[in-house]
């Protein structure tokens, strides 16, 4: 399965330049569809907010930093883990075969990279298993847990849209989404995800 789920993620092409690249945020956001463009966490499991990474990182193309076209909507704890790292430290070269990064926004995300049926992501490529284990550190954090808690709010999101017409049935899965994800937060929040 895609890491992003259901969610495509396309950056607009018809964007003005900004002064400062936080200025882009309302619009990244919406082109992201609200989640992470490298974990696909969306904005509501999250304690820490969301940041504007630099695919190619400023220190590696300084020109770059207000091009929108080099922008992701990231995770605080995406962002922090891939930080100014760029294996092939050459601006035009995002991956050498075996390490470095796919952008995002792009469709060959989904040739380096999946999301396994319970949640967890995993490489499929020497790339996409050097941003699982290196670049991002997935195999290490919580994935399975932050997947499981979207689908979750998802579904509790269904539910309280048609709460006046619940069935028994669906009453009694709302109370048991309610108590899972107050589980899945805790787990969230202790392990600072």
């Amino acid at each position: 399965m895609r890491i992003h789920g259901e969610v495509i993620i396309k950056r607009r092409s018809d964007v003005e330049t900004e002064s400062s690249y936080r200025k882009y945020e309302p619009r990244l956001r919406e082109d992201f569809g609200h989640i992470c463009g490298y974990c696909g966490k969306s904005e509501m499991t999250t304690n820490k907010g969301f940041e504007i990474d630099h695919f190619v990182p400023i220190r590696i193309a300084s020109e770059r930093e207000t091009d929108y076209s080099n922008l992701v909507y990231s995770c605080f704890t995406c962002n922090r883990k891939k930080s100014r790292k760029w294996p092939t430290e050459d601006k035009d070269k995002h991956h050498d075969g075996n390490v470095g990064f796919i952008d995002p926004a792009t469709d060959e995300y989904d040739e380096h990279l999946e999301r396994t049926d319970n949640g967890d992501i995993v490489g499929i490529t020497d790339v996409g298993k050097y941003m699982c284990k290196t670049g991002f550190k997935f195999n290490s954090r919580p994935m399975k847990e932050i997947w499981t808690c979207t689908k979750i709010l998802e579904r509790q999101s269904i539910l309280e849209g048609r709460m006046q017409a619940m069935t028994p049935e669906e009453s009694t899965e709302y109370i048991l989404i309610n108590r899972q994800i107050k589980e899945l937060y805790k787990i969230l929040f202790n392990r600072k995800e």
